[in-house]
């Protein structure tokens, strides 16, 4: 008789056990449901709340106030810079115009090109009817064709990293993508100041970095490439020039010797080649070999991969800062 009792005991236990567990299946399944539609609602809300937030007004790199009425759906980019920071804000599917150097990220080259060297194709980019075109710069007649086309221009050239930072804040305002600029932004700038950190401690040396070759020329104070290597804790030797890229003499280039000779990768010249220029020979960077082609795009690109750019100055000024890491 007890062990009647007892193994009914021992399935009233189990079947309460399994019903229980049901019971907490369905419990967790319909908490993940509420917290779904409740992750769902704060995202439509945020949304709502952000096109509220329209039209705002933002002015352009050449002082030019421009009303954005709403996020921008449909947008064209007539710059590879603005086109990798509208990927980099997760609206790359939002393009439907780039041009042909628009080669970054890989998805790019996948959007039909609206424009090359000789400039935009601009029946092509107004059969596209884009809510908004970003470029670095355009000529007065086309900006006014496309305007009158009811498309909204706006144009940024950015000249240094205050700028950039700047750029990408205003192409997020465009997208209704604030919060995205704002954290990438704030990324890019805590890089910025890592790499600042990490060569602060070792003694400045001597740059010329080369931005052609025939005739020579350099980057001159006030440019963004002048910026980076004051950054990397380097002197740019055409530190009183009168321009942005001015050109540059063999002669003043021998007399300031500079310890460190830096250049694009454009494919137009090797390190060979740069070895045996004329007068070369009498240069420190050149006798110690402290040659350096860095990627033209990274280097020179005003969009977020400029701080990479950043990075691979710091590393040619000051290797030995960067060893172990």
């Amino acid at each position: 008789m007890k062990r009647k009792i007892l193994s009914l005991i021992v399935v009233l236990v189990l079947i309460f056990t399994f019903v229980g567990c049901g019971n907490q299946e369905e419990v967790q399944e319909e908490n993940q449901e509420n917290q779904e539609e409740l992750e769902e609602n704060e995202e439509e809300q945020g949304e709502e709340e952000n096109e509220s937030q329209y039209p705002v007004k933002i002015t352009d790199g050449y002082g030019r106030e421009i009303e954005i009425e709403k996020p921008a759906e449909k947008i064209i980019s007539l710059a590879p810079s603005m086109t990798e920071t509208i990927f980099a804000l997760g609206a790359g599917d939002r393009l439907v115009g780039v041009t042909t150097y628009c080669n970054y990220p890989e998805e790019a080259k996948e959007i039909d090109q609206v424009g090359d060297f000789e400039g935009p194709n601009l029946e092509s980019v107004i059969e596209k009817n884009p809510d908004v075109v970003v470029a670095l710069a355009m000529g007065d007649d086309e900006k006014s064709k496309l305007e009158d086309a009811g498309i909204t221009v706006f144009l940024q050239d950015p000249q240094n990293l205050g700028e950039v930072f700047d750029n990408i804040k205003k192409i997020g305002t465009i997208l209704g993508l604030q919060e995205e600029a704002e954290s990438l932004t704030s990324n890019m700038n805590a890089k910025k100041d890592s790499i600042v950190e990490t060569v602060s401690n070792y003694d400045s040396k001597k740059v010329f970095y080369e931005v052609w070759s025939e005739p020579l020329m350099t980057a001159g104070p006030g440019s963004i490439l002048d910026e980076m290597i004051n950054l990397s804790n380097g002197e740019n030797i055409a530190y009183d020039a009168e321009s942005l890229y001015p050109e540059y003499s063999l002669e003043l280039l021998i007399e300031r010797n500079p310890e460190v000779y830096l250049t694009a990768d454009d494919g137009f010249k090797t390190v060979e080649d740069i070895k045996n220029r004329e007068g070369y020979e009498n240069i420190t960077a050149i006798k110690e070999n402290n040659i350096y082609m860095l990627h033209p795009d990274i280097v020179s690109r005003t969009g977020p991969r400029i701080i990479e750019g950043l990075e691979m100055i710091a590393q040619a000024i000051h290797p030995e800062a960067f060893q172990g890491k």
